[in-house]
């Protein structure tokens, strides 16, 4: 069973939209929290179509939050 990093780190590698995303995080048993900051960065890149993985973990980084890909 991934996590739900992992399941998100992979809709970004393929370059999932916002529907794609919440429907391959509810296969893994997840979903997008807006009271979670990880997920709202995550989310903010994903609707704004900015898939590039080292700036989304310099957002995280920078807010102390875990990075894609770890």
């Amino acid at each position: 069973m991934p996590s739900k990093k992992t399941v998100l780190a992979l809709a970004i590698a393929l370059r999932l939209n916002t529907d794609e995303t919440q429907d391959i995080l509810a296969c893994a048993g997840y979903a997008l929290s807006h009271s979670v900051q990880f997920d709202v960065i995550v989310e903010f890149f994903i609707v704004h179509e900015m898939f590039d993985v080292f700036t989304i973990n310099e957002m995280l980084f920078r807010y102390e939050q875990p990075l894609l890909g770890q």
